[in-house]
């Protein structure tokens, strides 16, 4: 199941939803982090956290926690 943040920036949603559709992820949560788009996979005992930077509407890192 995908749930998105409303107050996320459209653009900045594609990039990273399409990130994970070439990786055939079809389950996550996207969230607005610090600066970044917090994304959030996998089981609740062992979760995969993601911050994907964006600078000028380009993705430029993606952290993983």
């Amino acid at each position: 199941m995908v749930r998105i943040d409303k107050e996320l920036n459209s653009l900045e949603v594609m990039i990273v939803v399409d990130h994970y559709a070439q990786r055939n992820i079809q389950d996550y949560r996207l969230e607005k982090g610090n600066g970044c788009i917090w994304a959030w996979r996998g089981s609740s005992s062992c979760p995969i956290n993601e911050y994907f930077i964006f600078r000028e509407g380009r993705l430029v890192d993606i952290q993983i926690d």
